[in-house]
């Protein structure tokens, strides 16, 4: 199955925090988020992180919000299911999203393994 990882990468509210501290916490959001991939790359799935998207806006220099978001979405709306870690203003909008288009929302342990799935034909 395709899986996208649904997490908190940063905050809406950054009014209260330096410049340093949002980058610290993008790139702590962010490693759960791969260490989740890993854990669904593991039970045997293909995992999309829609966090390392940045690194396309860092060789285009010119990416809004917008971009990052129209490029999640796109990949949401062809996924087999949405793997949720953390809750935020922007898991909100993907779990919305996937339910509008009937993508299954789950929890880690709902994912199957997919040797005992194969096993069980």
């Amino acid at each position: 199955m395709r899986i996208y990882i649904a997490g908190a990468l940063s905050s809406r509210e950054k009014n209260n925090r330096s410049p340093s501290q949002v980058v610290s916490d993008y790139i702590q959001n962010l490693n759960q988020m791969c260490w989740a991939a890993a854990d669904v790359r593991q039970k045997g799935h293909f995992p999309y992180v829609p966090g390392l998207d940045f690194l396309l806006g860092v060789v285009a220099g010119t990416w809004e919000e917008e971009d990052y978001w129209g490029i999640g979405m796109s990949f949401l709306e062809v996924c087999d299911a949405v793997y949720v870690i953390s809750q935020s203003w922007g898991v909100e909008q993907e779990v919305a999203r996937a339910r509008e288009l009937g993508i299954p929302v789950l929890h880690f342990e709902e994912i199957p393994n997919m040797e005992e799935a194969d096993g069980q034909h």
